[in-house]
């Protein structure tokens, strides 16, 4: 009898375990949750000397409007994929002067170049802490018209049947942070000059949050077993 409960016992986790691996995505898109979606650029300027034109301890901005859709692999979070659409021109810090220098050519030059775009390739080395996956997002970054390579760390925080407290439908909501310093030179953002009034290294901060139109399954497991 004992070894029948434990054999019966094996079989129910590798049900379980083969009905989780089988799992499709889950697509989330970016627009319905609106403000909730941020991509935050914070420039900063020497500590010392004069004729700073701004701020400095630095000045923040952001972009208005982040599209995009995350194809999310509970199971096999490394098979991931994620595509984010800004445009350039949307970039505002507050500050008319700025918001229109920040426009013209040797910047973003977003007359010629209005698409940003970011496109993941891989999450490596994911790892569920608790409630919160945290990995090493690698992708391309398309900025004035060049495609560089990207990487970062994120975490990624899953909300399931979370999404009907914001906008009434049903689904799920996933929310992924992370943080990269970027230097001017790789960006080709005016590199090498007015070093006395910006400094070279450009921080960029991500919280993404997307939608379902669809709450996942709930499986006896504890990686499906809540947010």
């Amino acid at each position: 009898m004992h070894v029948r409960k434990k054999l019966l016992g094996w079989s129910s986790i590798v049900f379980v375990m083969a009905g989780t691996a089988s799992l499709p995505a889950m697509t989330f898109e970016l627009s319905p949750m609106g403000s909730l979606s941020k991509i935050e650029v914070e420039l900063n300027s020497p500590q010392s000397g004069e004729g700073v034109s701004f701020s400095p301890h630095g000045i923040k901005g952001g972009f208005s409007k982040v599209s995009g859709k995350i194809e999310f692999f509970v199971a096999n979070p490394s098979m991931t994929k994620l595509n984010i659409l800004l445009d350039a021109r949307n970039l505002r810090f507050g500050y008319h002067r700025i918001d229109t220098d920040a426009q013209k050519a040797d910047w973003l030059n977003s007359l010629k170049h209005p698409k940003i775009s970011f496109e993941l390739d891989t999450l490596q080395n994911p790892e569920w802490k608790q409630n919160t996956l945290v990995a090493q997002a690698h992708g391309t970054l398309l900025f004035k018209g060049r495609k560089l390579r990207i990487s970062l760390p994120v975490k990624i925080r899953y909300f399931r049947g979370e999404r009907k407290k914001y906008d009434g439908r049903q689904g799920d909501l996933l929310m992924i942070r992370g943080q990269q310093t970027l230097t001017r030179e790789i960006l080709g953002i005016n590199p090498g000059t007015m070093l006395d009034l910006i400094l070279n290294e450009i921080s960029v901060n991500i919280t993404l949050v997307g939608a379902s139109n669809q709450v996942r399954p709930l499986l006896p497991t504890p990686l499906l077993a809540g947010p």
